[in-house]
Parts: C-alpha cells; structure tokens; sequence
C-alpha cells in the first residue's frame, strides 16, 4: 500500500550515540510519532576549521585579486579568459 504525504519532509541533523539518534536541534513532533530515518553521514570538519569558513576564504583568495605584476585577476578580466576576446 503506497505511503501518503501527511507533513513536510524536513532535514534534522543528529548524533547517534548509544544507539539512539539523538537530534542537535529541537524536534516539533508529538510524542509517539513515527518518522522515517535516511543515513546520511556529514563530512567532519577539518581540524582548527570548525565552521569550514577559513577554508572558504582560501578557495576565495584563488580567484582575488593578482599578486604579480602582469597576473590576470579571474574575477574582472573573465571575458578573455572563458571567450578568448
């Protein structure tokens, strides 16, 4: 028998940890409900970089702006560089 939609599908982020799922954020449900579980494992976060942004600002920095004389800036000369005008 096909399942019907009764809510909204929602992502809750979760530790398990001995051998209950334990939720990292408040979970709106009545008591009782029966929900269905997807594993999904979430990357760690690098050592030192919890949040991933110091990571982000050194992707970032590969596109800045030119630190030789004569380098090309991605970011504002980009014409060139994908279409060659």
């Amino acid at each position: 028998m096909p399942s019907k939609v009764l809510g909204m599908t929602k992502v809750i982020r979760a530790v398990y940890e001995e051998g209950v799922f334990k939720p990292e954020e408040p979970v709106h449900l009545a008591d009782k409900s029966r929900v269905q579980i997807v594993i999904e494992p979430v990357p760690a976060a690098p050592e030192g970089d919890p949040t991933g942004w110091k990571a982000m600002r050194e992707f970032i920095g590969l596109a800045g702006n030119p630190t030789t004389p004569g380098e090309t800036n991605a970011a504002e000369d980009h014409d060139p560089l994908l279409y060659g005008r």
